[in-house]
């Protein structure tokens, strides 16, 4: 039995929906392969065995989110990641409302960092003291992470998606997929996904690029961090 050959945008989709759930699991099994972590740990020195390991961890969410989304997208033929979010130019800039979020992102995060849930989570480095170079490269991690991240969510599947379906589809796809990949996070931050997916989603189309969502989801990443660090009975910021 044989049918029509796939189209150059249905191959895309495909590849961008297998690799949201085979790199995903990939990197999420990798990071927590204690093998692995094992054989890399003592190259980075700033934290504890700990620490380390989410440092490492958000490493290898950079290179199987983003890196291998990126080789992905250059195999198939024509195909340019600027086309996949990755450009410098803006198709349009984003709807004044936008600017809101900001402000609303920092008075959310503030208030919520002191609850003892997200104490018990949040900062994911358990440092009991913080330098200025530890936050520096915990944040530089951060940022690293949160690229190939989006660049996986809103910038290959996104992109892939709207190139066979219209926008409402392409969003509701990309939720789902995003709240799945929160899963394990519990429910709050799983549910939390949809609306804060949907929004990151709509400023990418309009914008033509991922940037807009990496600022805003970095933002939510490192103000709870800083503010956790804050709150937390058992850490400080020490200069030194």
């Amino acid at each position: 039995m044989s049918g029509n050959p796939l189209s150059h945008g249905e191959l895309e989709f495909i590849l961008a929906v297998a690799w949201c759930a085979i790199g995903f699991s990939t990197y999420y099994f990798l990071s927590h392969s204690h093998t692995l972590l094992n054989l890399i740990k003592p190259r980075i020195k700033t934290f504890d065995e700990q620490g380390n390991k989410i440092v490492l961890q958000r490493i290898l969410g950079l290179f199987f989110l983003g890196i291998v989304s990126g080789i992905i997208i250059l195999i198939l033929p024509g195909a340019v990641l600027g086309d996949y979010g990755l450009g410098i130019s803006f198709t349009d800039f984003p709807p004044w409302w936008s600017y809101l979020l900001i402000p609303l992102i920092l008075a959310l995060g503030f208030k919520a960092a002191s609850g003892p849930k997200n104490l018990i989570m949040y900062p994911q480095i358990r440092s009991k003291q913080w330098t200025p170079g530890r936050i520096f490269l915990s944040a530089l991690s951060w940022l690293a992470f949160l690229i190939g991240y989006e660049f996986l969510f809103r910038g290959f599947l996104l992109f892939a998606s709207l190139a066979i379906m219209d926008p409402l589809p392409a969003f509701v796809l990309n939720c789902a997929l995003y709240a799945l990949a929160h899963v394990y996070k519990g429910p709050g931050e799983t549910f939390g996904a949809i609306p804060v997916g949907l929004i990151l989603c709509y400023l990418t189309l309009i914008t033509g690029n991922i940037w807009s969502a990496v600022l805003l989801h970095s933002l939510m990443a490192l103000s709870n961090e800083w503010f956790s660090i804050r709150f937390h009975p058992d850490m400080q910021f020490i200069r030194s």
